[in-house]
């Protein structure tokens, strides 16, 4: 089997609530579609975010990185070999790792329907139900979000992500309040996007740690050594996201003691290879991780992905999002995204719709 031709598409789906960080307001996930076909008549599917403006490559970027360099780097290549393929893609063009993701997620389809099992077979088989999932919440003023946490509650959601990083004095009178608003056994993942220096992150997550209902501080500052400094000064677990890029630097976060969880965003590492590499160094530092689904084809992915991840005991959130390029909806079953279990990444892709919010 050959791969015969590889197709990019941007594609852009508003989210059903704008996401509101410390790096701005995002009312839509651009994201890059990547068909990849074969001549046997085997098609895999892929994708990948496009983080511009705020951390990474932009579509337009990935699909040019994939276009020029990538795709005709696997043209004529066996799609069996995907640690061959990964070194290829490295050496056309070092450091796409955003685009590398579309291209290993597709390869991984191939793979699966090609052999008829599921990916996360191919990956060691199951060991876990899926990728585990909390709540998310929007920044809003306390009594407005007290009022979404009683509508997500009746569904026995009590872990909510929500964001900090706003500055001291705003971050601490809203969590104050909002602590007085919503039930005691609700619990926060407070998610600081790196809005924080280090003074400012211990004096926040200090006094917030003292009112109560913290499960997980993620990323609140931007270093390493600060989240070190920061993980010494605190007994709430911190979770990096944005300092996780690949296996060493998994390495130096253990080796810091700069955090106890690692929050896994497949797109930021070329894919499920890398990643698996990641899990491993991270499971032998003792760390755990949570999977971020997103949505559409990378949620399957990751769902496949935690499935078979031993350490990916943590939740994280599923993306909100007004509508789905699937030909069939794919969605958690309570507080789990379950891989899907036909071949593949087991999802089917509506072209149509792809056609339609293609940018």
């Amino acid at each position: 089997m050959k791969i015969a031709a590889v197709t990019a598409t941007i594609v852009s789906i508003p989210r059903c609530r704008a996401l509101k960080t410390a790096y701005g307001v995002s009312p839509s996930t651009q994201t890059v579609v990547v068909k990849m076909q074969t001549d046997e008549g085997i098609t895999g599917w892929g994708q990948t975010v496009a983080p511009a403006p705020w951390g990474g490559d932009s579509a337009e970027a990935i699909k040019l990185q994939i276009d020029r360099y990538l795709a005709p780097a696997l043209i004529g290549e066996d799609p069996f070999h995907i640690e061959r393929l990964h070194q290829r893609m490295m050496v056309a063009l070092h450091d796409a790792k955003n685009a590398l993701t579309a291209l290993d997620f597709a390869l991984w389809d191939i793979k699966g329907l090609a052999l008829a099992v599921p990916v996360h077979q191919l990956l060691g088989g199951a060991c876990r139900p899926g990728a585990l999932l909390h709540a998310f919440v929007e920044r809003d003023e306390p009594e407005r979000m007290a009022e979404r946490l009683a509508e997500l509650a009746t569904d026995d959601w009590r872990w909510f992500k929500t964001k900090i990083g706003f500055g001291v004095a705003e971050d601490l009178l809203w969590y104050s309040r909002l602590r007085e608003l919503v039930d005691a056994d609700i619990v926060f993942q407070l998610d600081g996007n790196t809005g924080y220096t280090l003074g400012a992150a211990v004096q926040a997550c200090t006094q917030m740690e003292r009112m109560g209902g913290v499960a997980l501080f993620e990323q609140p500052v931007r270093h390493l050594d600060e989240m070190a400094a920061l993980a010494r000064r605190v007994e709430t677990p911190l979770q990096a996201d944005e300092l996780t890029a690949d296996p060493r630097s998994v390495y130096e976060i253990a080796r810091g003691g700069a955090a106890q969880v690692l929050h896994f965003k497949l797109h930021r590492y070329g894919g499920l290879l890398p990643a698996a590499r990641m899990a491993a160094v991270a499971e032998s530092a003792g760390m755990e991780i949570s999977v971020a689904p997103y949505f559409d084809i990378m949620a399957a992915a990751a769902a496949h992905f935690a499935a078979a991840t031993p350490v990916a005991t943590w939740p994280a959130g599923f993306s909100d999002m007004t509508d789905t390029i699937l030909a069939e909806d794919y969605a958690p079953e309570g507080k789990i995204l379950k891989p899907p279990t036909r071949a593949g990444l087991g999802v089917k892709i509506d072209e149509d719709k792809l056609a339609h919010y293609a940018a």
